[in-house]
């Protein structure tokens, strides 16, 4: 079996695991499909007993049985066909919903390395469009596979009854058909593969642009970006057409080739019932048979292309829930609870994919309370050093310890809880006021949101707005200034009272009456806690315990900035440099 054959049905194999707990639903809806299959066979047997019984003997009474018989067959087939779509939509939602709860799940345990290297709109598209793929599947195309193979093997037992020669030469046609079939899928899903994949594309692109339109208006960029954006379109319909042309001619020709059994049963049967070894009923009943014979070649044919597209969705979901999150817990990872604030690097490494260390040998202790200070050059390492602290990535040599554990002895949940970030790029919820700021603490009463917004010098914001804490923020925040989104997530993280902060450069993007207003704020957040603040405007930091000027990744000196003053050393220069 080929490598292709082996993943595909490892893929199927997978997502019949999912259908497992819900086996008595799945059970039911294979009974109501045998149940309709089997109800497909009773019409035609019943129009041979009526052309070479009820009308060769004129029996009335037979005539009237086969009429309720008819009748019961339809009113079994009606209640079966609604068990069958019923059951199958209601478990191909809750299989959906598994799936798409559990990618979704795993996406939120990948590093962020993981996102930096795809885009959001890529993303996006596997969880909701690929997903969606596999409803389609499950709804509809498992249940056309199974009721129409179910039909196909009962009306092939019937042929062999009626006349095995004459099923025989049905039937020679149905090997090129599989075979064609076969041939036909590898490269169906092929393409379908690469349609996901630029339909992701576009995705991707539209995400981007839209994050993106205040700078494309702002450099008159409309046209380029639209003509960007029509040639990704380009080549998804370059795609699909290849997928349309193969589909034409497979579909047709699995079609025709039905004919070949038609004209054999027409030739050979009209010599047997002219010669008298076939009855005229038995023909008519043949003929009938043989339609529905075709008819689930037809059908399973017409579902196959969506039954790829499903199978190419489900590889591309597969792929990511296969992906191995980066940072995890370690077997027996204890809970840090609660935690001091020491924090120590030993010998920390550290490099990205391209090899380049971007932290060289950091060996730093920082004691519980003290307020330290990073600065250095853009690319210095200061950012990469405090995202180690929270294990955002791991040390690609030495250790960062917390009150004395290395970190990747702790359980990542209560880490996290014990820091508290407030960044340069404040994110905000398209929520209310009060959901952003109690983001950490849910549970949080009105009170506390309310005293950790004044403390945050952000309360009379709140009071003069008319939907006061209720106020949706929109995406993003995009309704309030850099400012006061800075003030709401000091407000955040002043109500989640974590004994680690961490502020990378918290005032570098604002006015200098927001900048006073969250120095105020941060006065206050400081207090009591081991803080880290990332900074470029030495101003915000001279009045830190201890100050590290990184360089190239390491510690090119440390101090006081009046001792730092006087060395006259690289934060002298920074100073200088600044104070011009």
């Amino acid at each position: 079996m080929s490598t292709s054959n082996e993943e595909k049905q490892t893929t199927i194999r997978r997502m019949f695991s999912y259908l497992i707990p819900f086996w008595k639903g799945v059970t039911l809806a294979m009974v109501s499909m045998l149940a309709v299959a089997w109800m497909n066979l009773i019409p035609p047997w019943l129009t041979k007993v009526i052309i070479d019984d009820v009308f060769a003997q004129r029996d009335w009474g037979m005539l009237h049985t086969i009429a309720l018989v008819l009748i019961a067959s339809y009113i079994v087939k009606y209640v079966a066909m609604y068990w069958q779509h019923q059951i199958s939509h209601v478990v191909s939602e809750k299989v959906v919903l598994r799936i798409r709860t559990q990618l979704y799940e795993h996406l939120q345990s990948m590093s962020m390395r993981f996102f930096r290297e795809r885009q959001t709109g890529e993303i996006m598209s596997r969880v909701v469009n690929d997903t969606e793929a596999l409803r389609d599947m499950i709804a509809h195309t498992a249940n056309i596979f199974v009721t129409q193979t179910l039909t196909f093997i009962g009306i092939g037992v019937i042929l062999f009854a009626i006349h095995p020669m004459l099923a025989c030469l049905t039937l020679l046609p149905v090997p090129i058909m599989l075979f064609l079939t076969f041939r036909f899928n590898g490269r169906i899903r092929t393409i379908n593969v690469r349609i996901r994949a630029q339909l992701a594309s576009i995705n991707a692109r539209l995400q981007d642009n839209i994050s993106g339109i205040p700078v494309i208006q702002l450099f008159a960029r409309e046209r380029e970006e639209a003509r960007t954006f029509k040639g990704e379109n380009s080549e998804y319909l370059d795609a699909v057409v290849h997928g349309v042309t193969l589909w034409s001619r497979y579909g047709p020709l699995m079609q025709n080739m039905t004919g070949i059994g038609v004209v054999t049963v027409a030739w050979y049967g009209g010599f047997l019932v002219m010669e008298g070894t076939l009855s005229v009923g038995s023909l008519v009943a043949f003929m009938t048979y043989l339609w529905r014979l075709y008819w689930p070649i037809t059908e399973v044919t017409n579902e196959n292309e969506r039954l790829q597209k499903a199978l190419a969705a489900a590889d591309r979901i597969f792929e990511y829930l296969d992906e191995t999150p980066e940072i995890q817990d370690a077997p027996g990872a204890r809970v840090l609870e609660p935690a001091r604030g020491q924090v120590a690097f030993e010998s920390v490494r550290f490099s990205y994919h391209s090899g380049d260390e971007v932290i060289s040998g950091i060996d730093l202790e920082v004691q519980p309370g003290e307020v330290m200070a990073i600065v250095g050059h853009s690319g210095a390492g200061k950012t990469t050093l405090t995202s180690l602290i929270v294990r955002a990535m791991d040390p690609t040599q030495g250790r960062v310890l917390i009150d004395g554990c290395d970190l990747r002895d702790i359980r990542l949940e209560s880490l996290r809880r014990s820091i508290g970030i407030v960044a340069q790029e404040t994110f905000l919820f398209n929520a209310s006021i009060r959901d952003n700021i109690a983001y950490a603490r849910p549970e949080a009463e009105t009170a506390e949101v309310i005293e950790a917004a004044r403390a945050a010098n952000i309360l009379d914001l709140i009071e003069g707005l008319p939907q006061g804490l209720d106020t949706v923020v929109g995406e993003r925040g995009m309704r309030l200034s850099g400012g006061e989104k800075q003030r709401i997530a000091i407000a955040r993280a002043l109500l989640k009272d974590p004994p680690i902060l961490i502020l990378d450069e918290a005032t570098s993007s604002v006015d200098t009456e927001s900048e006073r207003l969250i120095q105020e704020s941060l006065g206050r957040l400081l207090v009591g806690r081991t803080t880290f603040i990332i900074a470029h405007r030495l101003a915000t930091v001279r009045y830190a315990d201890r100050i590290v000027v990184l360089k190239d990744g390491q510690i090119a000196e440390s101090g006081t900035h009046d001792q730092l003053l006087m060395d006259a050393g690289l934060y002298h220069r920074l100073h200088t440099a600044q104070i011009s």
